[in-house]
């Protein structure tokens, strides 16, 4: 079941008994013309989402009404993808969180050592950092593709937390569309979906409607900060460690040694770094690295007039340029150039 009436876009209906759309109803998501040629499909898709390895199963060397559109939003990407034949994909490890949804067909997903057969009414969600992998895609099956900014989604979850997140997020693959939580979250992607589909979309309805999928996303899909989240509450941080995450916040510009941050905090180094282990999961100088990068990012993202990526680069404290795109490229997926280009419509 996908959607609270069997649909999975506004005026789409699954016609099919299993859920599944058929292929005229799938043609009307984010229409795009036909590609038969497998070279260039895989170029298109690689381009919108992750290099990987693509290929056909069987000596047929043509596409049968492949169709890729793909998206790329200010946090998300989102696409939908369809080969017309039996394939396997094999990006390896990628470098952001990821959702597939199935509107027909049957695609066995792996990620880490988690295994799950999509279809329509069960998702794949793909954590980073682990391998990955489609070992099957069956000739009839098309999906919706959404690629997440891991920044993006850790900056969704420290918000409903109320602090940082503690340590590594790891998704449970399998996300069931015919649970309330699943059919809100179906509802917030078939809005976004359906916005870009139209085009025109204001860059602060764009913003609010994936952030939304962000969001609905950490409550409908098991992972292993569900039961705090769905708990409303978090537990407070150790004094010493809230009084350094408050002075970073504050001012992440201004460059601090370990022995600074000790100070402020009233403890040794020794014991500064294990409360930052113990409740957030990384150290004082990660964690201070981690938001000067974000903050760089936010003004990439809304640049004022004349802005540069050195000028953004030197205000929060990098003085190297390819140490500074090198750390940006693995947190973020682009590199700093890209997201300012972007942002000015270049």
């Amino acid at each position: 079941m996908v959607g609270d009436e069997g649909t999975l876009l506004t005026g789409v209906r699954a016609t099919r008994v299993d859920g599944a759309l058929s292929e005229a109803e799938q043609d009307l998501i984010l229409p795009s013309t036909e590609e038969h040629d497998l070279d260039l499909f895989r170029d298109r898709l690689n381009a919108a989402y992750y290099p990987a390895f693509v290929d056909v199963v069987g000596s047929k060397p043509k596409l049968d009404h492949g169709r890729l559109n793909a998206a790329k939003l200010g946090r998300v990407t989102v696409g939908f993808v369809r080969f017309g034949h039996q394939a396997v994909v094999d990006p390896g490890t990628i470098d952001g969180f990821h959702v597939n949804v199935p509107v027909a067909g049957m695609i066995g997903s792996r990620c880490g050592d988690q295994s799950v057969l999509a279809r329509p009414g069960t998702a794949a969600v793909f954590t980073p950092n682990g391998p990955t992998k489609l070992p099957f895609w069956s000739a009839d099956a098309a999906q919706l593709c959404l690629k997440i900014s891991r920044a993006a989604l850790e900056h969704e979850l420290e918000g409903l937390l109320g602090r940082p997140v503690p340590g590594r997020l790891e998704f449970g693959m399998a996300l069931d569309l015919g649970t309330p939580a699943g059919q809100q979250w179906n509802r917030a992607l078939r809005s976004l979906v359906d916005s870009v589909s139209m085009g025109g979309l204001p860059g602060t309805v764009s913003d609010y409607l994936e952030r939304a999928v962000i969001c609905q996303l950490l409550f409908a899909a098991d992972h292993n900060l569900g039961e705090e989240l769905a708990a409303g509450r978090s537990a407070p941080l150790p004094g010493a460690v809230r009084r350094v995450v408050e002075l970073i916040d504050g001012a992440p510009e201004v460059l601090l040694t370990a022995a600074d941050l000790a100070r402020h905090a009233g403890v040794g180094v020794r014991r500064l770094e294990q409360g930052f282990r113990e409740s957030l999961g990384t150290t004082p100088s990660a964690y201070h690295h981690k938001v000067r990068l974000e903050r760089a990012r936010a003004d990439l993202l809304e640049p004022a007039t004349g802005e540069t990526v050195t000028s953004v680069m030197y205000r929060w404290g990098f003085s190297n340029h390819a140490r500074f795109a090198a750390n940006y490229r693995a947190r973020f997926g682009e590199n700093p150039a890209e997201t300012l280009r972007r942002s000015l419509g270049a």
